[in-house]
């Protein structure tokens, strides 16, 4: 019998109290009954294939139309275009399978063929589109996987190429397919697959067939949920509760749980960073992998047996606010933290977004108050301010993931989150976000402990400097600004913020497996005041050490400053750095002011120098502050730049397009010359400002530099009576000075001065900080660790903690 899941009508769905209830609805509704599975599976592989189909609750849905359509095509074309000849080797003739087990090019098809045959399972169990139920498309997926199964996928291969695709991707899709299609897969091709995926995969604790690479993050919640759905597939129960337990690391007393804090490696960490392969901030891809995997466990187990009680799961439910919201714009999730992922077409920032909020959704109704209420608020603040997109019947997602955003926003119970305004540091993964009411913006850096940029496996080849200060600037006004065809039009050299040489790079191209070159220095990072203002800097040596200089970053009301110092080059190249290079569609770009002239930029015309401002309507302004060290030149040009899919992605499984796609560009560049020593910048960021504003911060900047050498970056805000600083070594200046690297802030209200500080290089274990002449000598609070030495002059010394994290003192007169 062909097995069609729960039946739940529009009418049902729409009846039900919000998200929460329709995510009940979908994941613990009855299910026919099945011959095979033991009493009380049939109702997980139900739930499973719920989450998979989203039921016949799909059908006649206006919204979803479109979708459904679109689900039909893709398993259309992948049917007409199979190869069904009694001789055939491959399924597709454009992915052979020659070399399978030898060769990394024949294991990446291997990949596309479980692909495919994925969406075939889709366009035949989801009903609602044409082939819903067709016996023909049903008995040509059992052949096709019994070729895979008898010639690419069986036990006792060799597996070759990237081990990914043997141990995560090829389980996953084999035993999604096999829920699709429990009924109309004989039971011993069944037994045969799910074999396979048991000698590639036998345990999620670990890589491979040994046990020694344990498996973190993402990659283990992965195979957790394969290894569940296998033992649910064929009454194993041993499997089912290995994979729940693999959650945990029960083998290991929880040494690479997903539910505990670390303080190294991959996982969360109580900061809220998120890293993994060892050296990247991955919350926004391999991080949603995971809490979307997490929740769909919990989803499925909830009340079973093998249901996940770890009474650490807080760390997870924590996780949602502390680590994945602050990098959400609108729904969006910022490059920042999605690493190679921002090179694949198929997976721009706002579909990392939509997976985040599905994971969210699902994971809501399993979930104790408060958490339930606040996340279901996000996913509901996310959905409506991502106006440009919309999740509900976007091609990229299920109809499952559609259903339940149309649930959150149609249930006027819940109250839309507002978007965040405020500065939150993450020491441990080197990066701060800052949300303003009309602007956001964070920036990548690197350091011996965070990388600069991952490659590898052909994915984002052209990656070179993401790491070494890109700087990311959204607003209201273009929130698709690096979703657009940005990263393959944009100049890899000229990524805004970042200070480069012009020597020629290798495209990453054609290489196998994946790396991600660390920084050369320790000082990266920084603080926060009041959760308002924020600072962070970066000791900054190139991947081939023929550039140096020291950058900051302070983020304020209205502003970022943005200096840089200590600019040296050697070996005969040209350096300069990117102020903004901003992506427009062809013939769109704004007008633009510089200096006190009115402009029109097109492709082609000569730069434009400029001396004081420069102003890009509907986007903001930049003014160029007066600093010590500053040298050389800036201009602003507009650039037409064609690029393809393919140039930035050849992977596999993940390459995009090789068809032009072309953007124009507004350049602003700060010129340092050839081999320049000791040069510098000083320039102020107006996001979403007005022309006005721009030329009244021109004449009279609210911020003074009180410092720009390689030493000490050090601004005044007088407004707001703070002083922000990064010191890259020991030294002073005016009143203030430090015993060692490190960030400082200070801030005056009335008759208490706080103070922060932080060691962003993570190279000693106390600094000492002197005020001279200072009015305050009373230590009113601190954190732990903060001792008064002195009155006269104001001695300090803060003890520190190795993570770059932040100590916080108030003094009195």
């Amino acid at each position: 019998m062909t097995l069609n899941g729960p039946t739940l009508s529009r009418r049902t769905l729409f009846r039900a109290a919000g998200a929460a209830a329709l995510a009940g609805a979908l994941l613990s509704s009855s299910a026919p009954a099945f011959a095979e599975p033991a009493p009380g599976l049939q109702e997980l592989i139900g739930r499973r294939r719920m989450v998979l189909t989203g039921g016949q609750s799909a059908a006649g849905i206006p919204e979803l139309a479109a979708q459904l359509q679109g689900m039909g095509k893709t398993a259309e074309n992948w049917w007409t275009s199979l190869d069904k000849t009694a001789t055939r080797t491959s399924l597709w003739n454009d992915v052979p399978l020659t070399g399978i087990g030898q060769s990394t090019a024949a294991t990446g098809n291997m990949g596309l063929h479980f692909n495919r045959l994925y969406d075939m399972a889709l366009g035949y169990a989801v009903p609602g589109n044409p082939y819903a139920g067709n016996p023909q498309l049903a008995a040509d997926i059992v052949a096709g996987l019994k070729l895979l199964n008898d010639t690419a996928y069986k036990s006792g291969m060799r597996a070759a190429g990237n081990w990914w695709f043997w141990e995560i991707g090829v389980p996953r899709k084999t035993v999604d397919i096999l829920t699709l299609m429990y009924a109309e897969v004989p039971e011993d091709l069944r037994t045969s697959l799910l074999a396979a995926v048991r000698w590639f995969a036998p345990n999620p604790n670990w890589r491979g067939r040994a046990t020694s690479l344990a498996e973190t993050g993402a990659n283990r919640v992965d195979k957790s949920l394969a290894c569940c759905m296998r033992g649910i597939l064929d009454n194993n129960v041993d499997d089912i509760a290995l994979g729940r337990d693999a959650l945990s690391d029960t083998v290991r007393g929880g040494t690479n749980s997903v539910f505990t804090y670390v303080t190294s490696g991959d996982g969360f960490y109580t900061d809220g960073s998120f890293v993994q392969h060892g050296y990247l901030p991955y919350a926004g891809t391999y991080g949603v992998v995971a809490l979307a995997g997490i929740a769909e466990i919990i989803a499925m187990l909830g009340g079973s047996t093998w249901a996940v009680n770890d009474p650490k799961r807080t760390v997870l439910l924590d996780a949602v606010e502390d680590t994945y919201a602050p990098f959400v714009w609108d729904g969006r999730i910022m490059d920042t933290i999605r690493g190679r992922a921002v090179s694949r077409q198929r997976e721009p920032d706002y579909v990392s977004g939509f997976a985040l909020i599905s994971a969210v959704l699902l994971l809501a109704p399993g979930c104790d108050e408060p958490y339930r209420s606040r996340f279901l608020a996000l996913a509901k603040g996310w959905l409506e301010r991502c106006a440009d997109q919309k999740l509900v019947g976007h091609p990229t997602q299920s109809l499952a993931k559609s259903l339940l955003s149309l649930g959150v926003l149609s249930d006027s119970a819940v109250v839309s989150a507002p978007a965040p305004v405020y500065s939150r540091m993450f020491a441990d993964q080197d990066r701060l976000v800052h949300h303003r009411p009309q602007w956001g913006c964070t920036v990548n850096l690197s350091s011996k402990r965070i990388g600069r940029y991952e490659w590898g496996n052909s994915e984002n080849n052209l990656g070179w400097y993401q790491g070494d200060g890109m700087t990311f600037l959204y607003t209201r006004q273009d929130p698709s600004q690096f979703s657009a065809d940005f990263w393959p039009t944009v100049d890899p050299y000229g990524l805004p913020g970042t200070t480069v040489n012009d020597q020629v790079r290798a495209s990453g191209a054609g290489t196998a497996g994946t790396g991600i070159p660390r920084a050369f220095q320790a000082f990266a990072g920084g603080l926060t005041v009041d959760a308002r203002w924020g600072v962070i800097g970066m000791d900054h040596l190139n991947h081939n050490k023929t550039l140096s200089g020291r950058k900051s970053w302070f983020f304020l009301d209205d502003a970022v400053v943005c200096l840089g110092a200590g600019i040296s080059g050697t070996g005969g190249a040209a350096v300069r750095t990117t102020i903004e290079n901003r992506s427009f569609a062809p013939g769109s770009v704004p007008s633009v002011r510089t200096d006190s002239r009115n402009r029109s930029l097109d492709p082609g015309d000569a730069a434009v120098t400029v001396q004081r401002s420069v102003h890009i309507d509907g986007h903001g302004g930049y003014v160029f502050l007066e600093a010590p060290g500053v040298s050389g030149s800036t201009e602003v040009a507009v650039i037409h730049r064609t690029g393809s899919w393919f140039d930035v992605n050849s992977g596999a499984d993940t390459g995009g397009s090789p068809d032009p796609v072309t953007r124009d560009y507004l350049t602003i560049t700060h010129h340092h010359g050839v081999d320049p020593v000791g040069a510098g910048y000083a320039y102020m960021v107006l996001p979403a400002a007005s022309r006005e504003v721009t030329f009244s911060e021109s004449a009279n900047p609210g911020v003074k530099v009180l410092a720009n050498s390689a030493d000490v970056h050090m601004v005044k805000v007088a407004k707001d009576n703070l002083v922000l600083a990064n010191f890259f070594a020991a030294g002073g200046v005016g009143d203030y000075s430090v015993s060692g690297p490190c960030t400082l802030a200070l801030r005056e209200t009335g008759d208490r001065l706080a103070v922060s500080v932080a060691d962003p290089s993570r190279t000693q274990s106390s600094v000492r900080i002197t005020l001279a002449g200072s009015a305050w000598g009373t230590l009113v609070d601190s954190d732990a660790g903060v001792a008064l030495v002195s009155a006269d002059p104001l001695v300090i010394d803060v003890q520190l903690d190795g993570h770059g994290h932040q100590k916080n003192l108030t003094l009195g007169t």
